[in-house]
C-alpha cells in the first residue's frame, strides 16, 4: 500500500436477524470501530452447537477495518454482539485500490471520509 504503513484487514461475523445486522453495523461505524460493513443475507449457517447440528439463517457482516481498530473491535463485538460465542474472524488485505485502502487506515484514526 503506497504512502500507507497501517495494514487493512476484513473482518466477519454473523447475527440471526436483519435488524440485529443493521443495529450493530451502525453501532461499530459510530464508534469508529471499523470504517465500514457490509450486511450479506440471509446465509445459511450449518454447524454444530453444544453436541448437536444445527442450521439456521443468519445475516453476515463483512467489516473493513484499520490495524489500529482490530483489537478494540475483538474487546468490543462479544459485548456489542447477542451470541454467547460470536463468530468474529479478522483476514489482513493482501492488496487492493490504493485510495480506497487508504480510507480504511484514515479510518482508524478518527479522519474517515
Amino acid at each position: 500500500m503506497k504512502n500507507n504503513a497501517e495494514r487493512c484487514w476484513v473482518a466477519y461475523s454473523t447475527v440471526d436477524s436483519h435488524g440485529r445486522a443493521t443495529a450493530l453495523a451502525h453501532r461499530l461505524v459510530d464508534e469508529q470501530l471499523v470504517a465500514c460493513v457490509n450486511i450479506v443475507g440471509p446465509v445459511e449457517s450449518v454447524y454444530r452447537w453444544q453436541g448437536k447440528v444445527e442450521q439456521t439463517k443468519e445475516w453476515m457482516l463483512m467489516m473493513k477495518c484499520s490495524e489500529s481498530q482490530c483489537e478494540e473491535l475483538k474487546r468490543a463485538l462479544p459485548r456489542l454482539h447477542g451470541y454467547e460465542v460470536p463468530e468474529l474472524i479478522l483476514l489482513p488485505i493482501a492488496d487492493g485500490h490504493v485510495p480506497y485502502l487508504d480510507w480504511i487506515a484514515a479510518s482508524g484514526k478518527g479522519v474517515g471520509a
